[in-house]
């Protein structure tokens, strides 16, 4: 794959321009030409696999669903739906809450779930996965090996943070996911396979690194290895009502000084509201990645406030202190994601839980109500190896030198009828809170893409400039912009 290239221009704007539709069933026809693996709407597993997601707000339903084994597979796949002008949506962990991000009405739901290998190549320092690989696998893979990679920090979780930007264990002193991607494997508009990294189409490179389903089809990633210490410290602390000034507290401070200072920490906080019971508090995954027996100094406030559960301690490998990192809520409720970005600030932050569990005490009555608020740093240095490594699409200024932070709202409800009360009420919610920001002059443009809702500008986030590049470089790759047209759902790059 290594030895492929490319031509600068590809000639598919006209062939798009007149192509005829084929019918959706047509589409799944034709697929079913070159694989057994298809699914239609009267076989077995066909529900089970259209409802495999983290939300129920991306329960769809697909004219079929494809699951390549094979990366030949998933280029023939593109290269009918392009020549039939057939609609497709690609799935890997499935974890989105945008509806239509990675699956669709009337379409081709193409499942990457078998393409889920792991290899280590320890010489040249990467893990090559299946863009169907979940966290946990790479995670069992390398800790026999005494290897880390620097991927997200809940194993069911999938490898579109690989695209979109990520925030993992080791980014206070590695940076983010996307800028520890070594290679993308991927099939473009013309069924091509290419290897985009730094030195083979280092414009593609650049452009995937936030450009998310943009571009092409990824079939495989390398990602980069690094040695751990043979074991972490860590686990999960639980926090009362009364502790959460004392939280907000040492959050801010985790923000500006322990993530700066002492870069192999890593927190992983939240609040928590439980409409059920009408109870509040706070959980966070405590993370030293080093191998020690007790908490570092630095990180001793967390284990000093009042708190009702403490797992925290020495961990031999990664899986098990991502086996307490689990997931709040599971498979198959109602969920939604609302992000922005602001410069750490502690009053800000703390009035952000105040005003949210505030509000969110107004729809106690919602059944299944359970609500997170998170607050996460992305600090000088995070955003220096970004550029260290070759830069991404994202849109920092390295020469701004503050702590960021990302704050993601996440509600989780049971029944997909109660979505017209509450959801238009929580965006108008964050509005208001970025409303709160930009008055106080700490609202940061970049909005997280993996934490965004569906009419949250994410890519256009990344600023003028930027965008204007991904254009350009979309252009070169995919002209008739078959990703946009024909993969309609998620963050899309806009004309």
């Amino acid at each position: 794959m290594a030895g492929l290239t490319l031509p600068m221009t590809i000639a598919l704007a006209g062939l798009i321009a007149n192509v005829q539709a084929a019918s959706t069933q047509e589409c799944c026809n034709l697929v079913s030409s070159i694989s057994l693996n298809v699914l239609g709407e009267d076989a077995q597993a066909y529900e089970t696999e259209r409802t495999d997601f983290w939300s129920t707000t991306a329960w769809l339903r697909p004219s079929c669903v494809f699951m390549p084994q094979t990366s030949s597979e998933v280029a023939e796949a593109v290269q009918i739906m392009v020549e039939n002008d057939c609609q497709l949506s690609v799935k890997g962990g499935g974890h989105s809450t945008i509806p239509g991000a990675a699956n669709i009405d009337d379409g081709v739901l193409m499942a990457m779930k078998h393409i889920n290998t792991t290899e280590v190549n320890i010489e040249e320092g990467y893990i090559r996965v299946g863009s169907g690989a979940l966290f946990q696998s790479i995670y069992d893979t390398l800790d026999p090996l005494g290897l880390a990679a620097i991927v997200g920090r809940v194993g069911v979780v999938g490898m579109g943070m690989a695209v979109g930007a990520g925030i993992s264990y080791f980014t206070n002193e590695l940076g983010l996911v996307v800028d520890n991607v070594v290679a993308y494997e991927m099939v473009l508009a013309n069924g091509t396979f290419v290897e985009v990294s730094s030195t083979q189409l280092p414009d593609l490179f650049w452009a995937m690194k936030g450009g998310n389903n943009n571009f092409g089809v990824v079939t495989h990633l390398k990602l980069r290895t690094i040695e751990t210490a043979g074991a972490v410290f860590g686990g999960v602390i639980t926090y009362p009502e009364a502790s959460l000034d004392d939280f907000g507290t040492l959050l801010y401070d985790y923000h500006v000084r322990q993530a700066v200072e002492a870069p192999k920490t890593h927190v992983l906080p939240q609040y928590y509201y439980n409409g059920t019971t009408n109870t509040v508090g706070a959980v966070a995954a405590i993370v030293y990645n080093d191998d020690v027996e007790t908490v570092p100094e630095i990180q001793q406030g967390w284990m000093e406030i009042d708190a009702t559960s403490n797992t925290v301690q020495r961990r031999e490998t990664y899986a098990d202190l991502v086996d307490q990192v689990r997931d709040t809520s599971g498979d198959g409720l109602v969920q939604e994601q609302r992000t922005l970005t602001i410069y750490a600030d502690e009053a800000l932050m703390k009035d952000f839980w105040q005003a949210y569990h505030a509000w969110l005490q107004q729809y106690q009555h919602i059944q299944g109500l359970y609500a997170i608020h998170v607050q996460m740093p992305i600090t000088p240095r995070a955003v220096a190896q970004g550029y260290a490594n070759g830069g991404n699409a994202l849109g920092f200024d390295p020469a701004e030198n503050r702590t960021l932070s990302v704050i993601v709202w996440s509600l989780s409800i049971d029944n997909i009828e109660d979505t017209e009360e509450i959801l238009p009420a929580h965006r108008e919610f964050i509005s208001s809170m970025e409303e709160m920001a930009s008055s106080r002059g700490l609202l940061h443009p970049y909005i997280m893409l993996t934490y965004s809702a569906h009419d949250q500008p994410a890519i256009a986030s990344y600023g003028e400039e930027n965008v204007q590049r991904l254009q350009e470089i979309r252009d070169i790759y995919d002209p008739g912009h078959v990703f946009k047209t024909l993969i309609p759902g998620g963050q899309k790059l806009q004309d």
